[in-house]
């Protein structure tokens, strides 16, 4: 019954933690203080999914809640790309399970034994890459990586939240701030 009790509660505690891993990288010779307006670019000749045009609108909101300006891409100081990509993996979890004579309160002397037992899970690992690119030369200079499991939801508005609470996580150090 203990036993119980404390897998249930570290499942309530695991299943609190987002898996949601954010990294971000960027070139701290370039001048961000430059930058005032923003285009965001998509491949060519590729169909828009509606998962990118969620992407393109939070991206979109979480810049202009920054200070920066959406215009096309003759007039952007800088352009946002992002690229998607879903892997799947693979996860083995070591348990431990008790074997021995139950229930020891009867009499029983034999000890209990604590087992091993291997349990691999497969999962989808979905990631989001946000570049931020000079538009002489397309160069990058800020780049943002989340990684999280794929998640299934019911409704739109459901992926919708979800979308923006990446990107606004992403986005967080965009601008960097400068360092003395």
């Amino acid at each position: 019954m203990l036993l119980r009790l404390l897998l249930a509660t570290l499942f309530l505690i695991l299943g609190g933690c987002s898996s949601l891993n954010v990294q971000t990288d960027y070139n701290p010779g370039y001048d961000f203080s430059k930058l005032k307006r923003f285009a965001v670019i998509y491949p060519k000749n590729e169909a828009i999914t509606l998962t990118q045009e969620r992407i393109a609108k939070a991206v979109t909101d979480e810049m202009a809640s920054k200070g920066f300006v959406e215009t096309d891409k003759a007039h952007a100081d800088f352009y946002i790309v992002f690229h998607l990509d879903v892997t799947t993996r693979k996860q083995v979890v070591t348990d431990y399970q008790a074997v021995g004579l139950y229930p020891y309160y009867y009499g029983y002397r034999t000890p209990i034994v604590m087992v091993p037992v291997e349990r691999e899970y497969t999962y989808e690992e979905a990631k989001i890459i946000i570049d931020a690119l000079d538009p002489h030369g397309n160069n990058i200079f800020w780049r943002g990586v989340a990684t999280d499991r794929l998640h299934s939801f019911k409704t739109p508005n459901e992926r919708m939240k979800y979308i923006r609470e990446v990107v606004k996580e992403v986005m967080k150090s965009f601008p960097p701030k400068k360092r003395h």
